[in-house]
């Protein structure tokens, strides 16, 4: 069989991230399905060390926040960031945020890490100084502590 499918409600997906990877067996492509409520957004500021990421927004209205400037989005937009570019997504305060986010793999692969969610984690997260709208929240301060500390745990024991 040359060929994976699964089937996606886009009306009712979970909140925050679902990765493809395991349902269609993904080598060459990362897909994640976004899924982020009104007002809220992404914990930490992100960039790669190789993979470009591709967003289609399929529904809702928000922001990508990249590289310090809010890059307003709504259905039908598409916004390529190239790897270098520092940034993290936001629903607006009236409206959930649907999207797609895919990013291509190199020759040589990914996954880095056996344990890894994703199929592409090239990422650079930036746990030391959260998006703006969190950058006041003490739990969301502590949640990046500790996702800091289990990285480098996890990066001494690669």
């Amino acid at each position: 069989m040359n060929y994976n499918k699964t089937t996606v409600d886009y009306s009712n997906l979970p909140e925050w991230v679902t990765f493809l990877r395991d349902d269609l067996n993904l080598k060459g492509v990362g897909i994640g399905l976004i899924h982020i409520l009104p007002g809220k957004g992404y914990k930490f500021l992100h960039q790669h060390e190789e993979q470009e990421e591709v967003y289609f927004i399929l529904d809702g209205k928000g922001i990508i926040h990249v590289d310090g400037e809010d890059v307003a989005v709504a259905k039908g937009d598409v916004v390529k960031i190239n790897p270098e570019g520092k940034r993290a997504v936001k629903a607006t305060d009236n409206s959930d945020l649907v999207a797609i986010c895919v990013g291509g793999v190199p020759k040589n692969g990914y996954p880095h890490y056996t344990d890894s969610l994703s199929l592409i984690d090239d990422g650079i997260p930036d746990y030391d100084n959260p998006p703006y709208w969190y950058a006041d929240d003490d739990d969301v301060k502590s949640l990046l502590k500790r996702l800091k500390e289990k990285r480098a745990e996890r990066t001494r024991n690669k």
